[in-house]
């Protein structure tokens, strides 16, 4: 046989296996040998090429070796040329894997059975291993029967196909065994699926929900809202909802959940929901009781002072639109410190719990009552006049006064009860519940056990707030204000390092007036803003003197009244002192009280500025107010002054002790100074050394005096104080030096805690791994703490499954080995960690972890790997062939109903001709169109006929888009063919 009747034998067989049809005339006129080998003779170029050219790999296999290879098939087995192939036995080529189904398919061919297209693993002539469809037929060759086989390259599909496999199984993986609650719903709010934790959330299982609307579960108050989110999931193309329900559990508890829903969208409907359930019962039953201990005095259940602002500014709102009467008690227990030193605090404890009680059963239930501290009560009487304040004061002076029967001890208390009333002694919360201290004040001087009203024009011994303020008038002009200073030392060296400066009203007729009197009505009346622009001179004036006296190493302190703080003028005002007396800003401290930091957005803006003019900034009655620890961090003070009535109960009051060691500790680790005011004993004294306090004052050092009696020999007494009295210097230096490195190591640690990953070293101990330090941010995320992990092994802290699972990681890196990297998953977050060995002398002392959060990469893949799923669940269902080409024409996918539409499988039309398989006529309108679509990057209609494997024609309506990337330009073409007729087109024509 000549090589050209090889070359159109091997071009029919490859058009036939192909399906390309060949035409029946060819086919049945064989008998018409001469004008056959007219049009063999005329066609051996045509086919020659065809054969030499084709995409697939074709061989020829005669007398158990290769005798043929066209270049695919040369580029198939990485053959660099036909003699390195040919000869070969396709037995030497094939994987151990294949082998035996290959000898029996082989045989199968030869023996003239059908064999239908299959995947065979090959080895390559480099050695790679390949996976390849091929399909076999009988030929004749050079006279001689052969087997001719013609085969692609699979080995990317099948790459794909596992990956994809395993992604399934992940993600089956992560549907059954998430912690939280995942499920499915159709567009009638029926179950779809559900998964294992659906049960162990809300009791009911899988089979209990499947076609149950999620409507049968809702807690009924919760109903309405659950339906409308549903539908805005649905409604206009879907959106994604994140919302907390509460669900009725199967045990007839309600439990509350957090959801996530998110729409289904097929063909940019959609067809349903997604939706992601955490239990977060447990959550919302600790955010109450954080809520309720926020607002609430742990001790008596009463309402604290946080509720106490919140709900009296708006009792005043309302009050004042309604223009309505409100009365404030301030009532202190009287002898109650003397009850706590006798009996204990344990006692003293129940007492207060008592005097709750009484005291709520003393007003009506519109009223309110509230635990301001200590021994201190607040009660807020609704529509309440003069008349009726005076009725409930009477009230509680009555119920107080039986006898509390404690611990087989019958305990007797009083009350001193202030009161002020709105609007008639103040408009605002802060001015009323000061008015109503002042005036509680005037009922213990008044001897105890009874009341007094703040603006009581019948008590001669008081001043009259009225003529208080008048005579305040008169005392800023006649200048009857005069400053004393008291001494701030340094715990560590003894020396006086600053100076707080204290007004005084030296008043011509009731000689001299403490600040707590006068100062509030200064405060309501705004002649505050006045007196403190004079403190501010003056001793500004005085420090710039004691500098000039040699005295350059100290701090002069002035207090800002809350008015003077809000004033908008503040900072000029400052400004202006220190350029009119010429101190230099370093040497000015201004304190501010941790009640006026409430407007926390104000106060960093204020201080800021303040800041800028290069002076200090302190808050003082540390510990007594309510601001957040969360805003101290962002406020840019200096100093934090521990509040006297801490430092007064210190070996008295557990409580107190713990409080002052908590600021103290909490200020050096926001690199704040401390300043203990209230220092009366050497016993106070010693405590703050041995808690490292930096500065404190009190009378144990000095009163305040005026400046003229500070003068060397103040000085010189002041600083023998310390080594007379305090511990010494050898013991102060050590334990400053221990606080230093401490800090030094918290430093350490919070760096760590604020990184976005995580850290984590361990060692092996005993034959077992231990953690010795870890830290971090993603910390936090996955549900734990420092402590659950330091000294624990993995089984101690993740479940042991997964504990397993890592250990092989931490052998190998205790082993030495580097760059080990692991992925794993807690709490549903997604992490990556690098093992690094860390060795000494060549011996490996300590591994660190370092973690990443790759939750976003997962997920990512995850939605890829649904959308391709998605994608594949349409393409499968649907009669329509669907494919995608290159800019070249050539398939790159091939829709499963290729195979039930036109026979051939889809991997045979891979990298395929797109138009080979058209009828002859209908080519040259289709290569048109198809460049067409490209360069209008617009959609394409057309009808063309594809041939199918049995024989014959089908015809169909394709619509051809095109795909752009993100610069507009066309990256590939998908078709879309219908089968017009639904029938075979016998006739060519």
């Amino acid at each position: 046989m000549s090589i050209a009747t090889l070359f159109f034998i091997l071009g029919i067989l490859f058009i036939a296996s192909c399906g390309i049809y060949v035409g029946r005339r060819i086919i049945t006129q064989q008998t018409e040998r001469k004008q056959t080998e007219a049009k063999l003779i005329e066609s051996e170029d045509r086919y020659r090429s065809l054969v030499e050219l084709s995409p697939k790999g074709i061989l020829v296999y005669q007398d158990n070796k290769i005798v043929y290879a066209n270049s695919a098939a040369l580029s198939l087995f990485k053959s660099s040329n036909e003699h390195e192939l040919l000869g070969k036995s396709l037995l030497d080529l094939v994987h151990p894997e294949s082998k035996e189904e290959l000898i029996t398919n082989l045989q199968k061919v030869l023996n003239g059975e059908f064999v239908a297209l299959h995947e065979y693993k090959f080895n390559t002539m480099n050695g790679e291993t390949i996976f390849v469809e091929a399909v076999g037929s009988t030929i004749m060759f050079n006279g001689k029967p052969a087997l001719m086989a013609i085969g692609s390259d699979i080995t990317e599909k099948k790459n794909l196909q596992e990956q994809l496999n395993i992604n399934e199984q992940r993600y089956k993986s992560l549907f059954e065994y998430h912690s939280d609650a995942v499920y499915s719903f159709d567009l009638d709010g029926k179950f779809t699926s559900a998964n294992k934790a659906c049960e162990t959330i809300s009791g009911y299982s899988p089979e209990d929900l499947i076609n149950k609307k999620f409507t049968d579960f809702i807690f009924v108050d919760d109903l309405e809202k659950t339906i409308n989110i549903f539908e805005s999931t649905i409604k206009n193309g879907g959106s994604p909802q994140n919302h907390n329900i509460r669900l009725n559990h199967k045990n007839g508890k309600m439990i509350h959940l957090n959801v996530t829903s998110v729409p289904i969208i097929v063909d940019e409907q959609v067809v349903g929901i997604y939706g992601i359930a955490k239990d977060i019962t447990e959550q919302i039953k600790n955010q109450a009781m954080i809520q309720h201990l926020a607002y609430h005095d742990y001790l008596t259940g009463l309402p604290n002072r946080n509720l106490l602002d919140n709900h009296l500014s708006k009792e005043l709102d309302l009050t004042a639109y309604q223009n309505q009467k409100l009365a404030i008690l301030f009532i202190d227990l009287d002898r109650f410190k003397a009850i706590n030193d006798t009996f204990g605090h344990s006692v003293g404890d129940l007492l207060l719990k008592e005097v709750a009680k009484r005291l709520k059963s003393s007003v009506l239930e519109k009223d309110q009552v509230f635990r301001q501290g200590g021994d201190e009560f607040i009660v807020i009487l609704d529509e309440a006049d003069r008349t009726i304040a005076e009725k409930v004061a009477i009230r509680i002076l009555s119920v107080l006064a039986t006898p509390f029967s404690l611990n087989k001890s019958d305990l007797f208390i009083s009350p001193s009860i202030g009161i002020s009333l709105y609007s008639e002694d103040g408009e605002s919360m802060e001015t009323l519940i000061k008015h109503a201290d002042f005036a509680m004040y005037q009922a213990k001087k008044a001897g105890k056990n009874t009341f007094r009203f703040y603006s009581n024009k019948e008590t001669v011994d008081d001043i009259n707030p009225l003529l208080m303020e008048m005579d305040l008038h008169k005392a800023i002009e006649r200048q009857e204000f005069i400053l004393h200073y008291q001494p701030k030392i340094n715990l560590k060296t003894g020396k006086v390092i600053g100076a707080e400066a204290l007004i005084r009203w030296n008043h011509p007729e009731r000689g001299m007036i403490p600040p707590s009197q006068f100062i509030p009505i200064a405060e309501e009346t705004g002649l505050i803003i006045p007196i403190g622009e004079w403190v501010l001179q003056e001793a500004c004036m005085q420090q710039k003197k004691w500098m000039e006296q040699g005295f350059s190493n100290m701090v002069i302190c002035v207090n800002l009244s809350a008015r003077q703080f809000s004033q908008c003028q503040i900072v000029k005002t400052v400004k202006k002192v220190l350029e009119q007396t010429g101190l230099e800003p370093q040497y000015l401290e201004l304190e501010i009280t941790e009640s006026m930091t409430m407007d926390i957005e104000r106060t960093i803006v204020t201080l800021q500025e303040l800041k800028k003019l290069g002076l200090l900034i302190s808050i003082d009655d540390f510990g007594t107010g309510f601001s957040s620890l969360n805003y101290l961090k962002q406020f840019p003070v200096d100093t934090l002054k521990i509040d006297q009535s801490f430092v007064r109960e210190l070996y008295n009051q557990t409580n107190d002790e713990t409080i002052v060691k908590t600021i103290i500790s909490m200020a050096h680790t926001l690199q704040l100074n401390v300043v203990a005011e209230g220092i009366e004993t050497r016993e106070q004294l010693v405590f703050l050394q041995q808690h490292l306090c930096d500065t404190a004052q009190g009378y144990f050092f000095s009163e305040p005096l005026p400046a003229k009696d500070w003068n060397q020999a103040f000085f010189t007494k002041m600083e023998e104080i310390i080594g007379t009295f305090g511990i010494s210097q050898d013991t102060t230096k050590r334990m400053w030096m221990e606080e230093t490195v401490r800090i030094a190591r918290q430093e350490l640690q919070d760096t760590l805690r604020r990184q976005q990953g995580l850290t984590i070293k361990y060692k092996k101990m005993d034959g077992k791994f231990v953690h010795t330090m870890c830290d971090g941010e993603l910390l936090y995320r996955f549900g734990l703490i420092p402590e659950q992990v330091i000294g624990k092994e993995l089984h101690e802290f993740i479940p042991a499954h997964l504990a397993q699972a890592k250990l092989p990681f931490y052998q190998k890196a205790w082993e030495g080995e580097e760059n080990i990297t692991y992925e794993a998953k807690i709490n549903g977050i997604y992490y990556m960690a690098a093992l690094s060995p860390l060795k000494k002398r060549g011996k490996v002392v300590e591994v660190i972890v370092s973690c990443s959060d790759i939750t976003t990469l997962k997920e990512t893949e995850k939605a890829l790997r649904e959308s391709q799923e998605m994608y594949q669940l349409v393409a499968e269902n649907m009669t329509d062939l669907i494919t995608i080409f290159d800019l070249q024409g050539k398939i790159k996918y091939a829709s499963p109903s290729h195979q039930s539409v036109l026979g051939y499988p889809s991997s045979y039309y891979e990298n395929y001709n797109s138009f080979s398989n058209l009828h002859p006529d209908d080519q040259s309108l289709y290569k048109h169109t198809f460049v067409s679509t490209i360069q209008s990057k617009q959609p394409c209609e057309i009808q063309y006929r594809i041939a199918i494997h049995e024989g014959g024609w089908k015809l169909f309506k394709v619509k051809l888009t095109p795909v752009l990337d993100n610069s507009g330009e066309v990256i590939h073409v998908i078709g879309v063919a219908k089968d017009i007729l639904g029938t075979t087109i016998r006739n060519a024509d």
